[in-house]
């Protein structure tokens, strides 16, 4: 037993602090990560809300659909617009919109034999708890008509579990700094037996934590990756949940066996170590927030041909999709597939169409770099076919979230934008912020270069900085900077001349 008990202190403690060092390596991404379980946690936590359903109906013509109430919106905005008539065989057809809180569109497809019979009015009535809460007639027609429903009396609150993760949510960055200090602390601390029932008692309350933080990922498949290595080692939910499990099974004998734990040191040396370690790791943890990880481990590091990492090799498998009909009956909702539609008659059934999905079948090749795009301010056309084409030296500027980016070295940025300018270098500033934001921002700092717009999520991931820096040469990485080191016009002319 002493020798199992003393093995497994040396290897829970090399574990604990791996870990510990590998997070502070890159705390603002782990410090992500946190944000995305706090994020998860409090939808989750919030009450179940009432759906609400949307029927309506024109010339023995019926849509429905149902959808849960919006937690945040008291007041239901209901738009809706019709298409110009097209001819479809013998037919013509009309597509009537409708948007919900003019974020998500549904779609309605009327059919009439003769347009001129049209009746432009059709009945909406919205139901709550198959009571209905609204009967109206609303016109149909090219232009936009806007309902509002008060549905603030149906809105259940949330509570103060959900706000308390809410809450949090700010300070993502100093628990995720403090989990990764105290890791390194603890794995030194068992290591040359300082404290051991402290030490293991705080060990087991911090792995059941992960544990249960594993499992949640895991078995509601809320968070897809749960950064307990980072970016350097990628774990799926379950085999982070397994290694958990280990760790916790080891730190249990440990705890069984913690008479057998004797000091390396004395005392007063051990608390000395302790110092040292709790200095290093803040230290460390702070350089690497200020500036960037010591070690990349993204994709966007120096020396990666990004091109490479976004292709699909010929011959690779692609994603299957099926159509999915979904129709409503008796308030209850069932899908069909198109073989299944074509042998009944879901409208003499009495079925309502209320939406068609694409359900994934299989799953195809996902090259590691997938979700990089620059699109245009209309979020409509992508050009990242052209940077890829682009064999010059290029410039990405990564703005991630404008509104919150370090504006302290903007001059320092302008000056290199303009030397960028000079030496014919390519601008792709890139941001996921709306564009009147950008505008406002460009205006206030006098910067004219069109800006490129994606995915907030993709750009964290491209650079840990705010505004962050990349030049590559064609698609290969050159060099990354921050925002608080921003290179000199000088070095970026070294940078290409050699």
């Amino acid at each position: 037993m002493r020798f199992i008990t003393n093995l497994l202190k040396i290897l829970v403690g090399l574990l604990f602090i791996f870990s510990g060092f590998i997070k502070s390596n890159d705390p603002i991404g782990f410090s992500y990560k946190l944000d995305e379980y706090f994020s998860v946690f409090s939808a989750d936590l919030e009450p179940v809300q009432d759906s609400i359903q949307i029927e309506l109906s024109n010339q023995n013509q019926n849509f429905s659909h149902k959808e849960s109430l919006n937690a945040y919106a008291t007041n239901y905005t209901i738009t809706t617009f019709r298409s110009p008539w097209k001819i479809h065989a013998e037919a013509f057809q009309t597509e009537i919109t409708i948007l919900l809180h003019n974020q998500k569109t549904l779609s309605w497809l009327l059919e009439v034999k003769d347009t001129s019979n049209f009746d432009n009015q059709a009945l909406m009535v919205c139901r709550i708890k198959n009571q209905e809460v609204a009967n109206q007639s609303i016109k149909i027609d090219l232009d936009t008509v806007i309902t509002s429903l008060d549905m603030g009396k149906y809105i259940k609150p949330n509570g103060s579990s959900s706000q308390f993760f809410k809450k949090i949510r700010p300070y993502s960055l100093p628990i995720g700094i403090v989990i990764c200090i105290l890791e390194i602390i603890l794995g030194m601390a068992l290591i040359i037996g300082f404290a051991p029932r402290v030490t293991i008692s705080s060990i087991l309350i911090l792995t059941i934590l992960f544990t249960f933080l594993t499992w949640y990922s895991a078995y509601f498949g809320k968070v897809t990756d749960c950064g307990c290595f980072g970016d350097a080692i990628k774990l799926s939910p379950w085999q982070s949940f397994y290694k958990d499990i280990v760790i916790l099974g080891a730190s249990i004998i440990i705890l069984f066996g913690i008479r057998y734990i004797k000091s390396i040191f004395y005392n007063a040396f051990a608390i000395k170590v302790i110092i040292v370690t709790i200095l290093l790791s803040v230290s460390f943890s702070m350089y690497c927030v200020h500036y960037l990880p010591i070690i990349n481990f993204l994709k966007f590091k120096k020396g990666n041909n990004i091109y490479k990492l976004a292709t699909i090799p010929k011959g690779a498998p692609v994603d299957v999709y099926e159509n999915i009909f979904i129709y409503a009956k008796n308030g209850k909702e069932e899908e069909f597939t198109l073989s299944e539609l074509s042998k009944r008659n879901l409208q003499e059934e009495g079925y309502l169409f209320v939406d068609r999905i694409d359900k994934l079948i299989s799953k195809g090749y996902e090259p590691e770099i997938h979700d990089f795009k620059l699109m245009d301010e209309s979020r409509s056309n992508d050009y990242i076919e052209d940077f890829y084409a682009d064999s010059s030296y290029k410039l990405l500027i990564v703005f991630n979230d404008i509104e919150k980016a370090e504006i302290k070295n903007i001059e320092k940025l302008k000056k290199l934008i303009t030397q960028c300018q000079v030496e014919d270098i390519s601008l792709y500033p890139i941001t996921a912020s709306d564009s009147k934001v950008v505008n406002q921002f460009k205006a206030t700092h006098d910067i004219n270069i069109p800006f490129y717009y994606g995915d907030k999520t993709n750009l964290k991931s491209i650079i840990r900085s705010n505004p962050g820096i990349v030049l590559l040469h064609g698609n290969m990485v050159i060099e990354n900077w921050p925002n608080t080191r921003l290179p000199s016009s000088e070095k970026i002319k070294r940078i290409i001349a050699r």
